[in-house]
């Protein structure tokens, strides 16, 4: 039976396919919010959605602030999402680490190669010597979140951590401590924590991220395998927060 209304103009392959939906989604805004924040009509924007007209270089300008991409992102086609720099790694410590570890915006955008799932990651720039022995200054890590993990996390794996000072009030937010990067392990009695890499003496070797989830007082102490995964849920009183799993590097040797 035939509907009424205004039938979908995509009968196949968009005549000018871009990656402009999975932009929007991204940023969690309807078509409207993005058009109006950009300054073009809906109309208009519904048709570069669709690919019935190209983007050029004025629209990306204006559409790339309300969808917090890059304008190389919307002129690319489908190809390739660029990744943010949100987070300074560096120790405490640190007299190189910027005043805030959380980047302010706009944020330096990035693309790292030929990366799948790049949506899901962010990038974190090595601002001190807390990983020396792997990354120099400079150094930027592609960072998978947790929460889109592709396989559990391991004992071995190289990850980003958020570490956290106590609350000055009961219902604030704990500020960050320090962000590292290191390998996730867990002690004997099965604490998870983080392995630095570095020359630097002052940084302690592990530095504990979650205490292990209380048991019976009397049990044996079990070592678990090197290749066991770790079921990873963070919880408010942890001393850290794993952020993700680095999955790429570029930069300084």
């Amino acid at each position: 039976m035939r509907t009424r209304g205004r039938p979908s103009k995509v009968t196949g392959e968009r005549r000018y396919p871009n990656g402009l939906r999975e932009l929007r989604r991204r940023a969690g805004l309807p078509q409207r919010l993005v058009a109006a924040a950009a300054g073009i009509s809906i109309a208009y924007y519904g048709a570069l959605e669709r690919g019935d007209k190209r983007i050029n270089a004025d629209t990306a300008e204006r559409l790339r602030w309300p969808l917090r991409c890059a304008v190389g992102d919307l002129l690319a086609g489908a190809h390739g999402v660029s990744v943010a720099v949100e987070i300074a790694v560096a120790a405490a410590e640190a007299h190189a680490r910027p005043a805030s570890f959380d980047l302010p915006e706009p944020h330096d955008r990035l693309r790292p190669g030929r990366l799948d799932d790049a949506e899901n990651c962010f990038a974190a720039e090595v601002y001190d010597d807390s990983a020396d022995l792997d990354f120099s200054p400079g150094t930027i890590l592609v960072v998978r979140g947790t929460a889109h993990l592709r396989v559990p996390l391991r004992a071995g794996d190289r990850i980003v951590t958020r570490f956290y000072l106590d609350a000055l009030e009961p219902a604030a937010a704990r500020p960050t401590h320090e962000i590292l990067c290191g390998i996730l392990d867990r002690n004997i009695v099965g604490d998870l924590v983080l392995i630095t890499r570095s020359r630097n003496r002052r940084l302690p070797r592990h530095v504990l991220i979650q205490t292990a989830a209380p048991g019976p007082t009397d049990r044996a102490i079990e070592v678990a395998p090197r290749d066991a995964t770790i079921d990873y849920r963070p919880r408010p009183e942890d001393p850290g927060a794993i952020l993700g799993l680095v999955v790429y590097a570029m930069g300084p040797v």
